[in-house]
């Protein structure tokens, strides 16, 4: 789950606690902590990584969650009381910057983390959440952190309430595996099971799959019976043919590519972003500037799109950023292009579209705390 899908959650959760008293039962998603162990000698962010590293990194290699603070689990009885959180703790959470708590992480699993952490509050007593998003990469600590309980190369993650080791024995890391491979299978039969029906409603053996990306054709084999590939030089200027086969099938103009049956000849699959109408972050930061009241600079960009579940780090780089950084559900607003195969150079781009989203938030006073942990000065 994403950081906008958990805020969900755990708001109702709340809700519901507050008003019927009602605690979801601890599993894969939900953990309780009724306070922290502090050491006096240790810094805030430090006291903050002794508690969470290995809940973190847990909750991130597996679907994401959340961690309600101060709340007391009877484990005879399984029940539970809402006592929220003590002075000293909620001073040091108050302290956090979930900016150095990203870092930390980048320098642990050489990947950062997707994170918040909010102050909630049930009649007079105060509490904390934490909720940690899921992570497309899988977090493995690159040296021991014995202090956090964490092992170089051990892999964590969440399974029904409790945080297991992967690869501590064979039987955990096939299930942890499986759980994986169950994620993807999911994401391509969503994406195949639209185009399947499509492709034997025109006839399988009629149908040229042309992947842009790699300048790939895919093709029925009548000789050998299968599904047969080749390298094929696509025309990607502007007007040529690939394109305009493209424009007219975005355009809803199929017409002018059928056969006499009304069926298409071809279904293309495949991405070609060079087309899009887009600009860059600078040409971004310029209009977002036209349409807000506030100062900001391109790291405030950067932190909102993260909040908004576009990327997933604050801090990532505009060239050559890495894989995954950016989410494909948001290609309407932000996307990777390749610009030289051979150098294997891309770049981030952005929709027009993008600066309307992004002056709604910089306008958006009431979470100008929440996103970048300070109000934005006006003009």
């Amino acid at each position: 789950m994403n950081l906008q899908e958990l805020k969900v959650n755990v708001t109702d959760i709340i809700s519901d606690l507050k008003n019927n008293g009602n605690f979801p039962k601890e599993n894969s998603h939900i953990d309780y902590k009724v306070d922290l162990k502090l050491t006096k000698s240790k810094s805030s962010l430090e006291n903050f990584l002794l508690n969470f590293a290995k809940d973190i990194i847990s909750f991130s290699n597996a679907d994401g969650g959340m961690i309600l603070l101060g709340i007391k689990e009877d484990k005879t009885t399984g029940k539970n009381d809402d006592v929220g959180l003590p002075s000293e703790t909620l001073e040091i959470l108050e302290q956090i910057d979930l900016n150095d708590v990203t870092q930390k992480f980048e320098k642990i699993a050489k990947v950062g983390v997707s994170i918040d952490l909010q102050k909630f509050k049930i009649s007079t007593r105060l509490f904390y959440y934490l909720i940690i998003e899921k992570n497309n990469q899988i977090l493995i600590p690159q040296a021991d952190v014995p202090e956090y309980k964490l092992q170089k190369g051990a892999i964590y993650y969440r399974a029904s309430s409790k945080n297991e080791h992967a690869n501590q024995s064979t039987a955990d890391f096939n299930r942890f595996l499986q759980i994986k491979a169950n994620e993807r299978s999911k994401e391509f039969m969503e994406i195949w099971s639209k185009l399947l029906p499509e492709m034997v409603d025109i006839n399988p053996r009629e149908v040229l799959i042309l992947n842009p990306v790699q300048n790939r054709v895919y093709g029925f084999n009548s000789r050998d019976n299968i599904l047969s590939n080749s390298d094929v030089e696509i025309d990607k200027n502007q007007n040529g043919v690939f394109n305009i086969i493209l424009n007219a099938i975005s355009a809803g103009e199929i017409g002018k590519i059928t056969t006499n049956e009304g069926k298409p000849i071809y279904k293309i699959v495949g991405e070609l972003s060079n087309f899009k109408e887009h600009i860059t972050m600078t040409s971004l930061n310029k209009a977002v500037k036209d349409k807000v009241i506030y100062n900001f600079g391109n790291q405030h960009l950067k932190i909102a799109m993260r909040y908004l579940g576009w990327v997933d780090d604050p801090k990532f780089k505009v060239n050559n950023p890495p894989e995954g950084t950016v989410d494909n559900k948001f290609e309407h607003y932000i996307w990777v292009e390749s610009l030289d195969n051979y150098s294997k150079t891309t770049k981030v781009f952005f929709s027009v579209g993008a600066a309307d989203e992004m002056a709604r938030v910089i306008n958006n006073e009431s979470i100008h705390k929440e996103i970048f942990n300070k109000l934005l000065i006006k003009k």
